[in-house]
């Protein structure tokens, strides 16, 4: 069967990696743990869906991160401005 994995599963196979797997594998482990999704139309779509909410979530926490980065060093340089006055 082949399926589109949703999460990384050692030793099987990588997030969004399209792969083929045996019937039971897929039946019995991956589709009732949410690991995988079959790879039909329906699941291609769905795929796709989560590719790109995943990318975009992925986007905000990096403009979050810079953000921070961008705060914190703001307030680095006012503490060494601070710092340089002090010993003046």
């Amino acid at each position: 069967m082949k399926v589109i994995f949703l999460q990384d599963v050692k030793g099987k196979g990588r997030k969004f990696e399209e792969k083929q797997v045996p019937d039971g594998y897929a039946q019995n482990f991956l589709l009732p743990n949410n690991l995988a999704i079959v790879a039909d139309k329906a699941g291609l779509a769905r795929a796709k869906q989560v590719r790109e909410a995943s990318e975009a979530n992925k986007a905000k926490e990096a403009t979050k991160l810079a953000e921070k980065e961008a705060e914190r060093k703001k307030k680095h340089e006012a503490l060494e401005k601070f710092r340089n006055s002090q010993h003046s």
